[in-house]
């Protein structure tokens, strides 16, 4: 019973998020042709934020994949969440350089709140809750392993190789924090919130930021982000209220 469940929640996972990146893929394409960039990027990150959370609702499992209420959370034990707090506010150190249209700025901010959900939900509930069905350990290395390395697909679009393998190891270290975060509170809303924050910061840093720069800001994020990771590992407090009842 249990082999059965892993192999149809890992055939579900896989299928959802190979069809979303495909749906991005068409975005990109169809939002160059129309000469409206992220215009349809946007519009897919609203759709599947819908057609997610109507088909959990449906389905009675949204605190199964861990989209739970925010009050559940023991805060003290969890160091107020603040190094993830840390990893948000990294780029800010940066200032904020906005020199698009307000139209764009909707459009992007759209869309990096979607990709936020959209890779939580698909990596960390989905995927991780298949693999934990055979191994915790396992669900957790390849989750935040897998995350990491689809950003290798930046090379197809023209990135720098150097920072690109830079951005793989930054986004596996993330990647780690939040499969730790989920799997120690079953809930996945802090890691979106987080997520989405540092999305919407990146896109919007300055232009003239040298790779020493990035690099640094990186480092910055993956420090408390390792970190959060071990503590979450290594405590054994209670992270959620005594209430709280995985589903």
């Amino acid at each position: 019973m249990q082999n059965n469940k892993f192999k149809r929640e890992l055939v579900f996972s896989v299928i959802l998020i190979s069809l979303y990146f495909a749906l991005l893929n068409l975005a990109n394409k169809l939002s160059s042709a129309i000469n409206t960039p992220n215009s349809i990027n946007a519009l897919v990150e609203i759709v599947f934020f819908v057609a997610v959370i109507v088909y959990l609702k449906k389905k009675k499992l949204l605190s199964y994949y861990g989209v739970n209420s925010l009050k559940e959370l023991d805060y003290k034990n969890l160091l107020f969440c603040a190094p993830m707090i840390v990893v948000a506010s990294v780029n800010l150190r940066y200032g904020i350089n906005i020199d698009n249209s307000w139209e764009q700025v909707f459009f992007i901010t759209l869309k990096m709140l979607g990709v936020g959900f959209a890779e939580e939900i698909l990596f960390r509930s989905f995927l991780m809750k298949a693999i934990m069905n055979k191994s915790t350990t396992a669900a957790v290395i390849v989750s935040s392993t897998v995350f990491g390395m689809i950003h290798i697909f930046n090379l197809l679009y023209g990135a720098d190789t150097t920072a690109t393998l830079a951005q793989v190891v930054f986004a596996t270290a993330l990647g780690l924090m939040f499969s730790m975060f989920f799997f120690k509170t079953n809930n996945i809303v802090p890691c979106v919130i987080c997520h989405s924050i540092i999305n919407m910061t990146n896109m919007f840093l300055p232009n003239d930021l040298s790779n020493k720069q990035l690099y640094t800001g990186w480092i910055i994020i993956i420090i408390p982000s390792v970190f959060y990771a071990f503590y979450l590992y290594k405590t054994e407090k209670a992270l959620v209220k005594k209430n709280y009842v995985k589903s």
